[in-house]
């Protein structure tokens, strides 16, 4: 019997495949280099096409690999049909992986053919093959508990698709995706800026022969795009950070957009790292302090808006299993505190990453492959709530999560849009990066945020030394906010139910100043306030003829609509985007010019230090008139007392003074408009109305209009979110007006 056997288990060996390629494939296998190792594995199986173990090493190449595990499956189904029973058991003898005569596969071959079925939506044949490993796998077998994870998540995928989320989701654009993968998008609050990874070869195609062997591809750069003011991003630029070999990729941005939150592969430990906008140039990515980088491999991190707090995952011993979500929280002498995992409702047995924590500071989103995940990673949220405990995560739904993995996503402050990279959905690349929109039941709550643009005079370049301090009128408290240099975009979150004063100042000088109240909503509230630099503290001057066109600051763009064709598969429908003109604002007639010595701003902590406390400037018009709108209303009514009182203060001014700054500020509440479109472009119009009535009056009276100098733009979308009573004035009217301001 013995004889018997031992032929029986020689039979399973045949000639010699080519054992210098079969030691050459293992050994690219050992070093991670998948893809170049189903090649060869391929060549192999070109020869011996019945070969069950060539089979089994082709798909398991392919599965393993880093962007080909769509073609594993024929290859892992060859192999588990040719496969004979009962022989090849793991570390038994009888199968040896690392024999060129071996003819035969592994049991494990039926829970990675499982798996493929399960990546291609063909879940009745995942539960076949993962039952059957299951059922032949000894209890120690470390896959058998993969396979029974395998069996609950094709379960869940069943009741997710069953119940698809009407989530719009777009590509957005060749502008910014390549034929090359671009994944992994963080994106500022304002929504102007995109910060993402790709792949793709340098503009200066300094890196066309530098590639990363594991992937067969140019090394992970971070490169970055901004919008016009049209709301269309504009070509990426590689970021002057970007290492010569090696990875760097993109994990987070700061609320502000001044400081990056990186990613770097150092020798096989992953690290995070910082890097900060010094004008135009990014500093060099430091080292995270504090108890945030360890020995173990960080991958993730978030930054709340405040600053205070750190969210980042990592693999380190004593976590509940795997990588785990944890926090830092900033200390009273600036140091980071001590890192504390976020407990068993968040992490699971399984892998967490990708962790994001939305600008209100109390949303969170990540990916995990545990709680009710469909397949791989799917995205998570969960709320913090007052005694600071969280939710129970909620899965963010199909087709948004699928059954591959679905990792690296954020939104926009209004939580209505969220970005994220996918090679599911076809596309440009291997990757692309596309957005999804939300009904309007998952907009954010108890959140303003203040955004716009700085403009300095045609032609002229922001001063370094312009900086905006809020100062919260109840408390005295001061943040200071410097806006980005090369377009003038700056973003700041603001607590609701609070008096504000905006200081903007160059070289220390005020500007423009003005009080604001964010009103006491539970609804998400956007301010958008575009300032001209003071005429009188740099050389030229804005008029309020020569009005900007083009959209507000953080519009959203339009991107390419993707239509979901079935799990595992879908398709892309393109819409035509027309472009429209950027038109720049032309140079007035009137110049006042005054010579300025360009100076460093000084920060909250450099004034701390100086001893120098920041004094809040006289806020006070001379002139103020405000009308209040019906549903989808925008006229002026020129009849009305008020009006004709304030055009009388203004032309009084003009007596008294060569020029009057003018600061319109106009409002839409939450009540959908579809004669405008949106409500931003409601109260858009409303400004544009006041603008045109005011001119009229004014050269009515005589006076020359270019005399009306542009102080700021103010455009407000504010109040309770709608809940179909349109009808109710008392609940909206409050929010449907403009208002003209003249100092």
């Amino acid at each position: 019997m013995l004889l018997l056997a031992g032929g029986g288990l020689k039979a399973q060996k045949g000639p010699d495949p080519g054992a210098a390629g079969f030691n050459e494939a293992s050994r690219m296998m050992e070093e991670s280099l998948f893809s170049q190792a189903a090649a060869m594995w391929k060549e192999l199986l070109a020869k011996d096409p019945d070969n069950a173990n060539l089979n089994w090493k082709t798909g398991e190449a392919y599965m393993k690999s880093y962007n080909e595990k769509d073609k594993a499956l024929p290859y892992l189904l060859a192999a588990s049909e040719k496969r004979v029973k009962g022989y090849g058991g793991i570390n038994t003898v009888g199968y040896d992986p690392f024999d060129p005569k071996e003819r035969n596969a592994p049991p494990q071959v039926d829970y990675w053919l499982g798996k493929a079925y399960h990546l291609d939506g063909q879940f009745d044949k995942a539960d076949e093959y993962y039952g059957k490993f299951v059922a032949e796998a000894g209890d120690r077998n470390d896959f058998k508990l993969l396979a029974q994870r395998g069996l609950e998540q094709t379960a869940n995928a069943r009741k997710l698709i069953a119940d698809p989320k009407n989530y719009q989701i777009s590509n957005l654009g060749p502008v910014v995706n390549g034929s090359y993968p671009d994944f992994s998008p963080v994106i500022s609050v304002d929504g102007n800026a995109l910060f993402f990874t790709s792949r793709r070869i340098r503009p200066d195609s300094s890196n066309v022969d530098l590639i990363d062997a594991v992937a067969g591809l140019p090394f992970e750069n971070v490169y970055m795009s901004l919008k016009d003011r049209n709301g269309k991003w504009q070509a990426p630029e590689l970021l002057n950070i970007n290492p010569t070999i090696g990875h760097l990729a993109t994990v987070n941005v700061s609320a502000d957009g001044q400081t990056l939150i990186l990613y770097k592969d150092d020798q096989g430990d992953g690290n995070l790292y910082e890097s900060k906008l010094v004008g135009e140039i990014w500093s060099d990515p430091m080292k995270m302090g504090g108890d945030i980088n360890s020995k173990s491999w960080e991958t993730h991190g978030a930054l709340s808006a405040d600053g205070n707090t750190f969210y980042f995952v990592s693999n380190r011993p004593g976590g509940i299993g795997g990588r785990d979500i944890y926090r830092v929280t900033k200390l009273p002498n600036g140091e980071w505190s001590k890192a504390q995992n976020l407990g068993p409702k968040i992490n699971t047995p399984y892998e967490e990453d990708g962790v994001f924590i939305h600008p209100d500071g109390r949303t969170m989103y990540f990916a995990s492959t545990g709680h009710n995940s469909m397949g791989g990673f799917d995205i998570f949220s969960t709320v913090q709530q007052p005694d600071g405990t969280w939710s129970n995560p909620v899965n963010i739904g199909y087709p948004l999560n699928t059954v591959d993995d679905d990792v690296f996503f954020v939104t926009t402050a209004d939580g209505r849009r969220g970005y994220f990279s996918s090679d599911k959905m076809g596309g440009y690349g291997e990757k692309d990066i596309y957005f999804v929109d939300f009904p309007q039941e998952m907009e954010a709550e108890g959140l303003a945020v203040l955004k716009g643009f700085v403009i300095p005079p045609p032609g002229e370049p922001l001063p370094p030394s312009t900086i905006l301090y809020v100062t919260d009128k109840a408390t005295g408290e001061v943040k200071s906010y410097k806006p980005r240099q090369r377009d003038g975009v700056y973003v700041a979150i603001l607590a609701p139910c609070k008096n504000y004063n905006l200081d903007y100042r160059v070289n220390d000088k005020t500007v423009h100043t003005e009080d604001i109240f964010v009103e006491c909503e539970s609804a998400y509230q956007e301010i958008n306030k575009e300032v001209y630099l003071n005429p009188v503290a740099l050389a030229g001057v804005a008029s309020i003829v020569d009005l900007p066109e083009g959209a507000p600051p953080g519009s959203k763009e339009k991107g390419e609509a993707v239509t979901v064709v079935g799990p595992g598969s879908q398709a892309k429908e393109k819409e035509k985007d027309q472009t429209a003109q950027v038109v720049t604002p032309a140079a007035p007639d009137k110049q006042v010019k005054e010579t300025v010595t360009p100076a460093e701003p000084r920060t909250d902590a450099t004034r701390k230090e100086e001893g120098e406390k920041h004094v809040t400037p006289d806020a006070s018009y001379a002139a103020e008139y405000v009308q209040y709108h019906g549903y989808n209303e925008k006229d002026i009514n020129t009849g009305d007392a008020q009006w004709k009182e304030f055009i009388a203060k203004v032309v009084a001014l003009l007596e008294k003074q060569p020029t009057v700054n003018i600061t319109i500020e106009s409002s839409a509440s939450h009540v959908p408009t579809r004669t405008y479109g949106t409500n931003d472009k409601l109260s858009t119009t409303r400004m544009e109305e006041a603008r045109k009535q005011l001119l009229g009056a004014v050269k009515a009276a005589g006076k020359d209009e270019n005399s009306l100098l542009l102080g700021s733009l103010n455009h407000l979308v504010q109040g309770p979110k709608y809940q179909g009573d349109y009808r109710n004035t008392t609940k909206y009217g409050k929010f449907q007006y403009v208002k003209l301001k003249a100092r």
